[in-house]
């Protein structure tokens, strides 16, 4: 139930232009009409065109998810991707559960998904209130990378604090060489 303005997503956005990059950042449907197949069709519109070789994608929550069925689609890869307080299965709560069921059935294809989301990093709050540290352990387990702990992150959004974010912009800058 996010949008481009909350958390820390217009700070990087500024860091990263400010670095020279060229940075995107599509307006969901949340919460009425959210579900993958609208969100694809956001996504597919905004990457039209682009080359993905050079594309670095940062989802933070279910956009972290999105940003795993995107590389799970592709034809292309993708440069890195970038994953926050990521989960691919129900969090065993409403409304999140039934907003997120399209994002998290059917079942993912990891080797798909390693091959074309290029370098992956996922970061997770050690005490996230929506997202239990298992879940993102899980994901990244399923992608044989490290998972960064930011403890007492919370869900690393603005509610626990996070409206800039070093650590994932300094890991951006390591990869992309900005």
């Amino acid at each position: 139930m996010g949008s481009p303005e909350g958390n820390w997503f217009p700070w990087l956005k500024r860091e990263l232009e400010f670095a020279g990059h060229c940075v995107l950042t599509p307006l969901f449907p949340t919460p009425e009409g959210q579900s993958l197949a609208a969100w694809l069709d956001v996504a597919d519109k905004a990457l039209h065109g682009i080359d993905l070789a050079d594309t670095v994608l940062i989802g933070h929550s279910a956009g972290a998810i999105l940003a795993l069925r995107l590389a799970e689609k592709t034809e292309e890869p993708y440069r890195a991707i970038f994953i926050v307080c990521p989960f691919i299965r129900d969090l065993g709560a409403e409304p999140y559960d039934s907003l997120n069921a399209s994002f998290v059935r059917p079942a993912f294809d990891w080797a798909r998904i390693k091959k074309n989301a290029g370098d992956v990093f996922c970061f997770a709050g050690g005490d996230d209130p929506y997202v239990p540290l298992a879940l993102a352990r899980e994901v990244a387990g399923h992608l044989c990378v490290p998972l960064t702990v930011v403890e007492k992150g919370g869900h690393l959004n603005a509610e626990s604090g996070y409206r800039e974010f070093p650590l994932l912009w300094e890991k951006i800058r390591q990869t992309v060489k900005a």
